[in-house]
């Protein structure tokens, strides 16, 4: 019977060192085109998965969308900002109302694209994260942690951190200053 204890707890043992390491390495690719507003967002995204969860996050800035699709179809972008008239434009789609083109776009990016459109951030143009479908299976509560950003982000908020940013600031500081202030790091 001691054997048999014995055995069990070193196969459990042995099993969660495994799971355990499963996680170490893993690390998150935000990308976005090259806009002062969307590597603002990459920025505070990353910073605040970081600072919240411990994921390793890199930022990766791509010349336009068609070089950034390229590389989520290649599976090398996990996470990224877009707006819904890219969106609708990526998916061959025509210009619609803003309820239907929410749900077209959901919808499209989900089947075409294997990508989930999380709720917007805020401000004008809306911009919006999406993650791939694995992703958000392997990180359940990002889209949760990443709505945080949806009640603080507004478009004075953004105007502001673009305005700092430029004026000599790294908008890695300028970021992390403005999470500190809400309270979400």
């Amino acid at each position: 019977m001691k054997k048999l204890i014995c055995c069990i707890v070193a196969v459990s043992v042995l099993v969660g060192a495994h799971l355990a390491g499963a996680c170490v390495g893993r690390t998150l690719h935000i990308g976005v085109p090259n806009t002062p507003q969307e590597r603002l967002l990459a920025e505070m995204m990353s910073l605040l998965i970081t600072e919240r969860t411990g994921t390793a996050v890199k930022v990766q800035i791509y010349r336009d969308s068609r070089e950034l699709y390229g590389a989520v179809k290649k599976g090398d972008v996990n996470l990224l900002v877009e707006t819904p008239e890219r969106a609708l434009e990526v998916l061959g789609k025509p210009k619609a109302g803003d309820g239907a083109a929410r749900e077209a776009i959901k919808s499209g990016y989900r089947s075409t694209l294997n990508l989930a459109w999380l709720e917007p951030f805020g401000g004008t143009p809306s911009y919006a994260p999406v993650l791939t479908v694995e992703t958000l299976n392997n990180y359940p509560a990002l889209p949760k942690l990443l709505a945080k950003l949806s009640g603080v982000l507004t478009n004075d908020a953004c105007a502001r951190l673009l305005k700092s940013a430029d004026a000599g600031d790294t908008s890695r500081k300028a970021v992390r200053d403005f999470l500190k202030s809400k309270k979400l790091i």
